[in-house]
């Protein structure tokens, strides 16, 4: 750990801090009132510490350089490896050596991986669901999952979203007997905020990237919300559902994906500061493509695709949207107040 701090440019009196910091620290355990002997640590940091969670994501940061086979992705202790291959075997092996890199530097780094925890998934190969990759890491096969869950959004193999629609569903639908018992105790204004609170944060997290899904699996997922707003503002069944969304300053599903994935768009035109750089030139105009002076030449260029898969793409469908927009709300602005237009425009356009 001192090490990594000193590389990393951490040195002089701050190393000197740190270092008093860190040694000279003893645990013990605690197993039903029997407690283990006083030992000294020699390595790791003070666990419940306030730069414990600090200290650690700096002594894991350098995992990526020892991976040459592909780019972990670190999320606190949460780590992820994507790698594609159009050969199924290739794959197998360049996903063996990276394990096997991976491997190495956990024991080097003294941390242990948890194999039971570990699990892997094959995206695309439509029609070949049955594909079974032999992985290893510390001697033990790694199993196959269908689904897995990366930064609080469950990925399916098919990328249908079917799984984390229905995850969302289970978590709204256990408000639906709570907003009926409270509904006419609270004022209005209460109940909206506990929408907001609690109900909306769960179709707004990875909107611009779920609700791409097909119109039946959203399907499930819009109703539940159309019903939650009913039970909210106390409406029957033939109350049109554009009235209520209006009442409650909210879109459905499908266009709040529209909504979030046009000011996604619209950071990267003119906020690039707000985006990871992956992301900068991820969109591409008609005349970065070609010369030829057409009247779609300041429209993002669309490429051509034939899977109805790619037509969800983010880079396909956002594109699409964008160009479709009016030119007045493609004109700079903050990104408030373009949200705010992308919204009655929506309205509008319902």
């Amino acid at each position: 750990m001192l090490t990594k701090l000193y590389n990393y440019g951490i040195r002089g009196v701050l190393h000197n801090w740190i270092t008093s910091y860190l040694h000279n620290r003893q645990q013990y355990t605690i197993i039903n009132n029997i407690s283990s002997k006083i030992d000294n640590i020699a390595c790791g940091v003070p666990q419940g510490s306030v730069l414990g969670p600090l200290l650690f994501l700096v002594y894991i940061n350098d995992i990526q350089n020892a991976i040459s086979g592909g780019q972990p992705k670190l999320f606190a202790d949460d780590t992820n490896l994507f790698l594609f291959d159009p050969d199924v075997k290739t794959l197998e092996n360049k996903a063996n050596f990276c394990l096997k890199q991976m491997e190495d530097w956990f024991s080097a780094n003294r941390l242990t991986l948890n194999a039971e925890k570990t699990c892997y998934t094959i995206f695309g190969f439509k029609g070949k669901k049955d594909i079974n990759l032999n992985l290893f890491i510390n001697n033990r096969k790694i199993i196959k999952v269908a689904s897995c869950k990366y930064l609080g959004v469950t990925i399916d193999e098919s990328l249908k979203w079917d799984v984390h629609v229905n995850n969302i569903c289970s978590k709204l639908i256990k408000f639906t007997g709570i907003l009926y018992k409270i509904r006419n105790i609270l004022p209005k204004a209460c109940l909206f905020k506990l929408y907001y609170a609690f109900l909306h944060p769960h179709l707004l997290y990875g909107v611009e990237v779920y609700a791409n899904a097909s119109k039946s699996t959203l399907d499930k997922l819009s109703k539940l919300n159309n019903r939650l707003l009913r039970i909210i503002l106390n409406k029957n069944i033939e109350t049109p559902v554009m009235n209520m969304y209006r009442e409650l300053n909210t879109l459905p599903v499908y266009l709040l994906h529209e909504m979030y994935l046009l000011v996604f768009i619209f950071k990267c035109q003119y906020h690039e500061y707000l985006v990871p750089s992956l992301f900068l030139n991820y969109f591409k105009k008609s005349s970065n493509i070609h010369s030829y002076n057409t009247r779609h030449n300041s429209d993002f260029h669309l490429f051509s695709v034939n899977a109805s898969i790619g037509q969800r793409c983010t880079i396909f469908r956002g594109s699409k949207m964008w160009n479709n927009l009016p030119t007045s709300l493609k004109k700079y602005a903050s990104v408030n107040e373009f949200k705010n237009k992308i919204k009655l425009y929506l309205f509008d356009r319902c």
